[in-house]
């Protein structure tokens, strides 16, 4: 039987939290996998049902696992694209289209930072990043605007990955659904006041270049410069 060390009484239910954070980290409980029962876990810790459900409902307000009444408790497959699409859409993080422009900014230019400094070949990441390019030029072509905004949104995306960073990776993930919004509103309405889909290929294709030529200043002036532009679409 694992029996946890000697517990202080003011911190039993932070002990078995943490217990269970553990075993959900470690992989031990999956995600979408029932864990143990009260009375099986309240025997192994040689903690009382009360300190258990304690822990649980910790673990179950910070979206960890989740009580079914009457079969048990889950872990959560738990994502942050969720988590920050449900603050948006309450309102509980502020819709600000700008500041979401700057936030994405401060993002790609990052990514690039890194991929340019890294020193790797980044041939095959400049083919791909090319061909959504010419994807999302066919579609302005044929006024076909959805699969741009895809290819647009991917664009973006795939910059990212180029920091070979695993928590931009992540952010990126976890804000998705807000940046498409973002990056199909800024886009549209380039397009509506410009009546033309010239300055929204060019931003892109000038990032393109800068990576090609491996001229970081370049990315950076392309993107300070959608940002102005952003900035008076977005006049409060």
């Amino acid at each position: 039987m694992i029996k946890l060390a000697k517990l202080v009484r003011n911190s039993l239910t932070d002990q078995i939290f943490d217990y269970m954070r553990q075993k959900i980290l470690s992989g031990e409980w999956k995600p979408n996998e029932k864990i143990p029962s009260e009375n099986e876990l309240s025997e192994r810790l040689g903690v009382s049902r009360m300190s258990l459900r304690a822990a649980i409902q910790r673990s179950n307000a910070l979206g960890l696992t989740e009580t079914r009444v009457g079969d048990g408790t889950y872990v959560v497959d738990f994502s942050m694209r969720g988590f920050f699409k449900s603050l948006y859409d309450f309102n509980i993080l502020q819709q600000d289209f700008q500041q979401m422009n700057e936030f994405r900014m401060i993002i790609q230019i990052g990514s690039v930072r890194l991929a340019l400094m890294r020193g790797d070949d980044l041939s095959e990441e400049i083919a791909e990043l090319e061909n959504i390019y010419n994807e999302m030029s066919a579609s302005l072509n044929n006024k076909d605007y959805e699969s741009f905004h895809d290819a647009d949104y991917r664009f973006h995306e795939y910059i990212s990955l180029m920091s070979r960073n695993e928590y931009i990776k992540y952010l990126y993930d976890a804000i998705s659904s807000i940046w498409f919004e973002v990056t199909k509103s800024n886009s549209m309405k380039s397009i509506e006041r410009n009546k033309s889909e010239k300055m929204v290929l060019q931003f892109h294709k000038s990032i393109l270049e800068g990576l090609k030529e491996r001229n970081i200043d370049k990315c950076v002036e392309a993107e300070m410069e959608s940002l102005r532009r952003s900035a008076t679409y977005y006049k409060k």
